[in-house]
């Protein structure tokens, strides 16, 4: 059994100020168009994709190195899923680290385990949002969220 939590490592050629903004005021330039702010802790913010929703609460901010959220509400809409909510619980964290080659960017969804329903929809959106999409973001400006 493999229950190691999904995780990604990438280097941005971006300013941790811009990475850190993007994770907090500008979530909608690269997850979702339909994205509510995540600038303040404790705010609730909630995450749309279609029918699909993620309400997360913004747990810590640490301006420039860290982003902690914790789900609090799922609803995943799928044919293929039995449960709708897997998410509920986990945590995901973004640390930011400035290094001498640009950002490194560290994230972890924390409870995103294979073993989970979701686990393989979720590790390729993941990956297209954070590898391709957000590095679009930081890096040129103009990300390529989830539209619907």
């Amino acid at each position: 059994m493999n229950s190691k939590s999904f995780t990604c490592e990438t280097t941005l050629q971006a300013p941790p100020e811009k990475i850190y903004q993007a994770l907090t005021n500008d979530v909608s330039q690269w997850w979702t168009t339909h994205a509510d702010d995540a600038s303040s802790v404790d705010t609730e913010a909630t995450f749309r994709f279609g029918e699909t929703f993620n309400t997360m609460r913004v747990v810590q901010l640490v301006p420039y190195q860290t982003v902690v959220w914790e789900c609090i509400v799922q609803n995943h809409v799928n044919n293929d899923l039995s449960v709708n909510d897997e998410w509920v619980g986990t945590t995901l964290r973004w640390d930011i680290e400035q290094t001498n080659k640009g950002c490194k960017l560290s994230f972890v969804h924390e409870g995103l385990v294979p073993e989970l329903e979701c686990y393989e929809i979720c590790d390729a959106g993941w990956t297209h949002f954070i590898l391709t999409s957000l590095r679009k973001y930081v890096e040129t400006g103009t990300g390529e969220p989830f539209s619907p």
